[in-house]
């Protein structure tokens, strides 16, 4: 579609070449601000400290856990023992004397120390699982020292691209206040209006006779007509203004 230029050949020249010129300042604030809305995203989020947080408390319970369950292997071991030293010292301190009763005795000693073993191998595998859990704590609490360095440094480095970015974003503003200052308000429009529509990029340069935001390709007479002072079209494609340089 050709548009004629309104209302001289200068006017329009003027007009497009500092459109170009507000886009790209633009760009550059768009980039920014999102590159500033996700520094903050991330100085919200600290997802890997919490993640080791979470890895370091369930080692403290799994190893209060372990813990308990050994001190009581070793309080069943304990009683065990004084059970078998009671029998024992019931079985040779003379006060029976009844075949027997010695026997009976004697096979309740063993059983008792049958018992013990077994006892012994439940404690002996609480005490692997003691340091097991006692090494896991220490490699969780580590990991949650270096989660925490690592984000302190992540967040001193964020806050002060931050801070470079704003910096920037502070310059940039002041130059798109003067770019803006020799567009009239129809164009000032028709490129808020097309920038919303075409997600930022409302002029696209003409390279070769190709809009290079969409890659189509102008009619020969399409082309032509942008490379002239005296008109104005859009891409037949995707509706960008064409700047022919």
């Amino acid at each position: 579609m050709l548009f004629l230029a309104t209302p001289s050949i200068i006017a329009y020249m003027n007009q497009a070449f500092h459109l170009v010129r507000l886009q790209k300042i633009d760009l550059q604030i768009d980039q920014i601000n999102n590159r500033i809305r996700e520094i903050e995203r991330l100085l919200k989020e600290n997802n890997i400290v919490q993640i080791a947080e979470k890895a370091e408390a369930e080692a403290q319970t799994g190893f209060k856990k372990v813990s308990l369950d050994l001190k009581k292997c070793e309080a069943e071991v304990d009683a065990q023992r004084l059970k078998i030293e009671t029998n024992e010292a019931s079985l040779y301190g003379g006060k029976i004397r009844n075949p027997k009763e010695l026997q009976d005795l004697q096979n309740d000693i063993a059983s008792l120390k049958r018992q013990l073993a077994v006892l012994e191998d439940e404690q002996l595998g609480a005490m692997l699982l003691v340091e097991e859990a006692e090494a896991l704590v220490k490699k969780s609490n580590s990991g949650l020292l270096q989660a925490r360095a690592h984000f302190i440094a992540q967040t001193s480095d964020l806050a002060g691209e931050k801070t470079r970015l704003n910096e920037t974003l502070q310059r940039l503003t002041g130059e798109r206040d003067a770019a803006v200052l020799p567009l009239d308000p129809a164009s000032i429009n028709i490129y808020q209006r097309l920038r919303t529509q075409k997600h930022g990029l409302a002029v696209a340069v003409m390279e070769d006779g190709a809009c290079t935001a969409c890659g189509s390709e102008l009619r020969p007479e399409e082309a032509q007509a942008a490379r002239s002072p005296n008109n104005i079209i859009y891409c037949s494609s995707c509706g960008r203004i064409l700047y022919s340089g």
